[in-house]
């Protein structure tokens, strides 16, 4: 995610009914009462994930894209986008521009061969191949934004900025709008300055979240969230 140059343990609630039985004494027996077949809720079904081999592939030719690394076997470089699709490029050139980002130096450096660079990548790395292979970045700087919740509808996150720099107010404003997050952006929340806990899923948690309330969004790479943190933790 790079709002500002391109337009974060699903919550299992464990309920625990206590039945209490008024003016009755203790040694009574209760016949237990078997609910009616109309009355009896269908158990949920829960869908596998799916493996690589059954997720939707997208041949990128030589156009552009980015997305977190899968595999580079055989000259194929195989990312996967934020959307969950595979996205693949077939005998894959060398780039005169190929950089990898530095977390030490936070910026990108020059890599000597784009295959030999593209083969010791790990497994969930960002990556963003350009145009006709005009370059490739591997890995990205890490952003956070810090806003104020307004809506959350059809997977989309709104929010009002509020540590933007005053050249990107004046020209976009501090309304920020989000692409699709991945299924398995997680959200932490820190209640009365609390330390942050894991309370589920971006796309299960914050349709319930309240205008106003305080945000940061952390990112790494183009419009790609990895952490959503609800509430501010006291040091």
């Amino acid at each position: 995610m790079k709002p500002l140059s391109h337009r974060a343990a699903a919550a299992y609630c464990l309920v625990l009914g206590l039945v209490t039985v008024l003016d009755v004494v203790p040694w009574s027996v209760v016949e237990a009462q078997v609910p009616s077949a109309d009355k009896v809720e269908p158990k949920k079904t829960v869908e596998p994930k799916k493996t690589v081999d059954q997720k939707e592939t997208v041949d990128q030719k030589e156009k552009t894209g980015f997305g977190r690394f899968v595999s580079f076997k055989d000259g194929t470089l195989t990312l996967e986008s934020n959307a969950g699709v595979l996205l693949v490029w077939n005998k894959f050139p060398e780039s005169k521009n190929t950089v990898k980002f530095d977390t030490e130096a936070n910026e990108y450096k020059p890599v000597n061969g784009t295959v030999a660079a593209l083969n010791q990548v790990t497994p969930g790395t960002y990556v963003t191949v350009g145009d006709k292979y005009a370059y490739v970045r591997i890995g990205a700087r890490k952003d956070r934004v810090a806003g104020k919740f307004v809506s959350f509808k059809d997977g989309r996150l709104l929010m009002l900025g509020t540590n933007l720099p005053e050249s990107f107010t004046k020209r976009y404003g501090n309304t920020l709008p989000y692409g699709r997050f991945r299924d398995d952006v997680p959200v932490q929340e820190s209640v009365d300055g609390g330390e942050y806990k894991v309370i589920g899923t971006a796309n299960k948690v914050l349709s319930d979240v309240k205008e106003g309330t305080v945000l940061t969004v952390h990112g790494e790479g183009d419009d790609n969230i990895t952490l959503v943190q609800i509430g501010v933790q006291k040091k």
